[in-house]
């Protein structure tokens, strides 16, 4: 694993978070960061995956939101790591399988197959249980009614908890943040 390249790709990822304006100048602590240490749960206890791999995604997965940039969320994303990877001189098949975790991170058209696609869906998943990550969408959403953000955070929540949490030790890992998060929603 190049550790220098990572950690450039780290700080160039961080630096346009913070730079992005007030809508997404949270997401490097308040999302990404909760990526990358759930992620690194996952690695020590599936260590076989390519930690590479795993965390390049971790970095690169959302470029296409805090660079606001349209189109298909995961599509985009992997368009825009590809050109990052390039920058940093990352070989054809290290970007291909950076490329083709992104594509299927949200588990939506490509579910993920490899362990790699699926500790970073797992890890995104997971983020949005450890942070801030309702209250923050919340505030960005300010135009929508309270019950239109309820009925997306408990769709987010059940799709995440069901569908892009691959392994058991994980689920049991979040489980009662699941819980709790889950009745709080269905109060409002």
């Amino acid at each position: 694993m190049n550790k220098k390249k990572l950690d450039k790709i780290r700080n160039m990822v961080k630096l346009e978070c913070e730079s992005s304006g007030s809508e997404y100048n949270w997401f490097f602590d308040g999302h990404l960061l909760a990526v990358e240490k759930n992620a690194e749960f996952l690695l020590n206890k599936l260590p076989n995956a390519d930690k590479e791999i795993v965390m390049l995604g971790v970095w690169l997965h959302d470029l296409q939101r805090f660079r606001f940039l349209k189109g298909d969320h995961q599509k985009v994303g992997a368009q825009e790591a590809e050109k990052v990877l390039k920058k940093f001189n990352y070989n054809k098949d290290i970007i291909e399988k950076v490329k083709r975790l992104i594509k299927c991170h949200s588990c939506r058209d490509v579910i993920p197959g490899t362990i790699e696609q699926k500790i970073l869906a797992s890890a995104d998943a997971m983020a949005s249980y450890h942070n801030n990550f309702f209250l923050q969408v919340a505030r960005m959403k300010r135009g929508e009614n309270l019950s239109e953000f309820k009925k997306w955070a408990l769709e987010k929540l059940n799709r995440n908890y069901n569908n892009k949490i691959f392994f058991s030790f994980a689920k049991k890992h979040i489980k009662e943040r699941h819980k709790v998060l889950k009745a709080f929603f269905e109060l409002i």
